[in-house]
């Protein structure tokens, strides 16, 4: 066997190490300093910088100014505060409730926080920090994880790993605390040194900086935070507030009444809006945005089925039959097509035709092929009539100059995500970000011949067009919804998971493949014969009896 590894760094820098060289010692010959350095991408997988080398291998290295560098940050942040909390107050635990602007809302078990505490667990952080811990990670074997998770009274985590046929767990350890933190860690707790911690509501707000590093004031989101309180509340009301609740109701064969309280909550949701409408008096024109793979095409379907029960007759209209031909799409800063963008619909012909519309005049509708990339008139014709409302869904719906003809008093503006989440345990939440990317994933490849390598390829542009263009209306909204479910994790995985696999490892997103794959494998699979036809889930997943 050959003993010699070529090592080739991103910049095109190569050297030979032994086998079994460490990462770190490898980037030791090129490189004087490693601060910054949070991890590394070795063969597309992201990797510690203890991980030993025994093949040619590919160094890429992850700071925080990148997706996978801004979840290690904050995960070694989690799991520095957990440390100080336990070291201050032996019985406390945490809970982290959401994301609101970045930052990272939580709440705490066993202790009320004070502004005295506040101060006390950051000076307790700090000192932490500085100390500049080493956090190794080990695998343990389930009879001794179940032994250290029972003496931390980490019952989410002694549920899920009961109901897992798993013979061991990953666990990362830190002076003497110990835990399982879902994805890669810092080498050491010196390497986040930027942060700040502030009360906020029932719990605190940990603070998370921004590109350059620094700390910003957190942004109040108000309505935002209501829904996630909402959520949890319901989620306690049904018994679940893990993974490990929720893979417990579907190994005892229970997960349907899961699903119908969960659905029930979307539909009275839907009737508080319509009843909301009703009042109004004088909406003509319902706004419907929200990020990509939201449900936006189911919901403005069910909506119009309940606005009728208040005399109303809906006219759905999609912005995605919208877009300019495919030759005259934008091109973003990387020469690709942007299809994210608000240039990217043909905003002349929207304005012209919705004008139309409400001066009372017929119009022929188009559809867009996804396939061939042109709009088509297949003689849909629309003119309104009295009652009639329409129904615009888009994820460009709340910019006003998509509906500048349209006063302010005539318009019911809709934000809808999958904003509030499961938790995975006490420091982890089901991703809304992940919720979104495995809902478009399984829906492009069956609708849209998308294969997964372009759905990745996509997904960093669609997400920016979202931080532009979608998410500062957000605050001017009538209303807010939610759009995940409670029990939608379990039926991914059975749709994602082969999807997945079709990444192969020279592909640039393996890493992000392997992460997704083994997020899924949290959840326990579910048969999905009695999700009802009419649920959002379906337009991902299909067999619903709407279009999607």
């Amino acid at each position: 066997m050959n003993n010699k590894i070529k090592v080739t760094f991103q910049d095109g820098r190569n050297v030979e190490v032994e086998y079994k060289t460490t990462a770190e010692e490898a980037i030791k010959l090129v490189e004087n300093n490693l601060d910054g350095i949070l991890a590394l991408k070795i063969n597309n997988e992201v990797k510690s910088l203890d991980y030993e080398l025994v093949m040619d291998s590919t160094i890429e290295f992850i700071k925080f100014n990148s997706t996978d560098g801004y979840r290690i940050y904050t995960r070694t942040l989690k799991m520095v505060l957990y440390m100080a909390l336990t070291s201050l107050y032996s019985d406390a635990g945490v809970e982290f409730v959401s994301t609101i602007s970045r930052d990272l809302y939580f709440i705490t078990k066993n202790i009320e926080l004070t502004p005295e505490k506040i101060i006390e667990i950051k000076q307790k952080m700090n000192e932490i920090i500085k100390k500049d811990l080493p956090i190794t990670k080990r695998t343990v074997n389930i009879e001794e994880a179940t032994v250290l998770y029972k003496a931390s009274n980490n019952k989410d985590k002694l549920l899920n790993i009961c109901n897992n046929l798993r013979s061991s767990v990953t666990m990362y350890f830190c002076d003497s605390m110990y835990n399982y933190f879902y994805g890669a860690m810092a080498p050491s707790t010196g390497c986040v040194k930027v942060f700040d911690l502030k009360m906020y509501k029932d719990g605190a707000m940990l603070l998370i900086p921004n590109e350059n590093m620094q700390i910003q004031e957190h942004k109040e989101e108000e309505r935002l935070y209501g829904a996630y309180i909402e959520f949890n509340e319901l989620n306690e009301a049904i018994g679940i507030s893990n993974v490990g609740d929720l893979n417990d109701r579907i190994l005892k064969n229970k997960i349907n009444s899961v699903i119908q309280v969960s659905e029930a909550i979307h539909q009275r949701e839907m009737i508080n809006m319509s009843i909301d409408i009703e009042k109004r008096g004088n909406v003509k024109m319902i706004l419907i945005a929200g990020p990509s793979s939201s449900g936006k095409t189911t919901f403005a379907q069910k909506l119009g089925i309940q606005l009728k029960l208040s005399g109303y007759n809906p006219v759905t209209i999609s912005m995605d039959n919208y877009f300019v031909e495919r030759k005259d799409t934008p091109l973003g800063e990387d020469g690709k097509y942007n299809f994210e963008c608000v240039e990217a619909l043909d905003i002349g012909l929207f304005n012209t035709q919705m004008k139309d519309l409400v001066d009372g005049k017929t119009v022929e509708l188009p559809e867009f092929d996804f396939m061939l990339g042109t709009k088509k008139y297949n003689g849909k014709y629309l003119k309104l009539q009295e009652n009639d409302v329409l129904i615009i869904e888009g994820i460009h719906a709340l910019n006003p100059i998509l509906t500048k003809f349209t006063p302010d008093e005539n318009k019911y503006k809709v934000y809808i995500a999958p904003i509030a989440t499961l938790n995975i345990d006490g420091y982890t939440k089901v991703s809304s970000s992940d919720t979104r990317l495995l809902r478009r994933m399984v829906r492009d490849y069956a609708t849209r011949g998308h294969s997964v390598e372009r759905t990745f390829d996509l997904w960093s542009n669609v997400k920016k067009g979202e931080e532009k263009y979608i998410f500062p209306f957000v605050s001017s909204v009538d209303y807010i919804y939610n759009s995940s479910l409670i029990y939608e994790p379990s039926v991914m995985r059975t749709f994602a998971q082969p999807l997945l696999l079709q990444i192969d490892r020279s592909s640039q997103y393996f890493s992000e493949a392997r992460r997704l794959y083994e997020y899924l494998n949290n959840f326990l699979p579910m048969e999905t014969g009695n999700i009802p036809i009419d649920s959002i889930v379906r337009e991902f997943i299909g067999n619903g009896c709407f279009y999607r």
